[in-house]
């Protein structure tokens, strides 16, 4: 189950269909080539051009956002099947009994507006951990480019316009180690350089800790 959890997390930002056609179109090839007149507008270039460049995520989840689907006629989430004793072989010939179980998901992602998300592209890890990229900067672009943080919210809706957009919440996605050089430069003393601004702190939310920005 773990295997396929990280195989979902893989799917969700990595996989592209001209690649695996088995397999779902993930965030990666929706928003991969920087410019032009669609999602490529939503990509942030932090500039990097090192082979350890890395990506930090705004996706905001919504059904008319950026959400998971299922096929019909099938469940959402893990279907596990007991399968129950099996006789199998070892690798001698010599048959043995198993206890056998079956698990399936089918899933994919549906991004129905690209503009409730942003990429920041191109972060090179080691410059980045050396405190010579300016990682605020690059955010505060990507956040400014989502759709989702002009909207009023109302209850549990927010409304653009004349339309209310049913939202859950927008997220920000990072490996731990961009994580990390944010954690640093919140503590207002990078490489000598001292400030007074708080730019990222921990809140509990929902009795979880979660670092808000």
């Amino acid at each position: 189950i773990e295997a396929m959890s990280k195989e979902l997390v893989t799917a969700l930002f990595y996989h592209n269909t001209a690649a695996t056609p088995e397999k779902f179109l993930g965030l990666g090839a929706r928003y991969g080539v920087i410019g032009g007149s669609g999602a490529g507008n939503q990509i942030v270039d932090a500039g990097g051009s090192g082979s350890d460049n890395t990506s930090v995520w705004f996706v905001t989840w919504s059904e008319n956002a950026t959400h998971l689907i299922y096929p019909q006629g099938t469940q959402a989430g893990i279907k596990r099947e007991d399968m129950g004793r099996q006789r199998v072989l070892d690798a001698s010939g010599n048959p043995y009994f198993v206890k056998e179980e079956l698990f399936r998901w089918h899933l994919g992602v549906s991004v129905r507006d690209w503009r409730y998300n942003s990429r920041i592209a191109n972060i090179d890890l080691s410059d980045l951990q050396a405190g010579t990229v300016d990682i605020y900067k690059y955010m505060r672009s990507a956040y400014y480019k989502m759709l989702g943080r002009r909207l009023a919210r109302t209850g549990n809706n927010v409304k653009g316009g004349d339309s209310a957009v049913p939202i859950t919440r927008s997220c920000i996605y990072m490996n731990r180690d961009v994580l990390e050089a944010l954690d640093q430069a919140q503590t207002n003393s990078r490489g000598g350089v001292i400030d007074n601004f708080v730019r990222l702190t921990p809140k509990e939310i929902e009795g979880k800790e979660v670092m808000t920005y």
